[in-house]
């Protein structure tokens, strides 16, 4: 035996020493009350997606709730597919916040360019063709169009509900 694996195994034997002599093997954990109601939550959901139907339903959760290893839960839930509890909103904020990102960025490209391109018109005299027209409005189009786009997604995300302020100069029309 070598040192390494000497030490590696002294190590877990005092582990399993503090732990009071107790080995916690996968499965062989005792199932929380939160388990349990996860476990019985995942189970009513699968019955309104139609998989189960309301006899296996109620001895199911009667199983779950009398379960007393995480493992008895595991095998209730074995048979039913596996869904990662996603919250909708947020993801959807997140892309939202991520594109509106990606707008102002590219708001910003185009600014600082085209500032480049005017700045060396006119610093080569500015008395000839305004060649960085052939800049200016071809990408200026793209960003008006990318902002188009941009609010379209946005209200997607939100369910269809604009941001709030949106059309103000309607508005305080209407008021007037």
């Amino acid at each position: 035996m070598s040192v390494r694996s000497a030490g590696a195994t002294r190590r877990t034997v005092r582990h399993f020493i503090e732990m009071g002599g107790q080995i916690a093997f996968p499965g062989a954990v005792r199932a929380s009350d939160s388990d349990r109601e996860r476990a019985v939550a995942v189970l009513r959901r699968n019955f309104a997606l139609g998989r189960l139907d309301v006899e296996e339903l109620e001895a199911r959760v009667a199983r779950a709730y009398e379960a007393s290893w995480r493992a008895e839960l595991r095998e209730l839930l074995r048979d039913l597919p596996f869904e990662f509890p996603v919250d909708h909103g947020k993801m959807a904020r997140g892309v939202d916040r991520f594109q509106r990102r990606l707008f102002r960025f590219h708001a910003w490209c185009y600014a600082s360019f085209n500032t480049v391109l005017v700045s060396e018109w006119a610093w080569a005299g500015g008395h000839a063709f305004f060649w960085p027209a052939f800049s200016i409005l071809p990408g200026g189009a793209l960003v008006l169009w990318h902002r188009k786009g941009s609010r379209a997604a946005s209200m997607r995300l939100r369910g269809g509900q604009r941001y709030p302020g949106a059309g103000w100069p309607r508005k305080a029309a209407a008021r007037l």
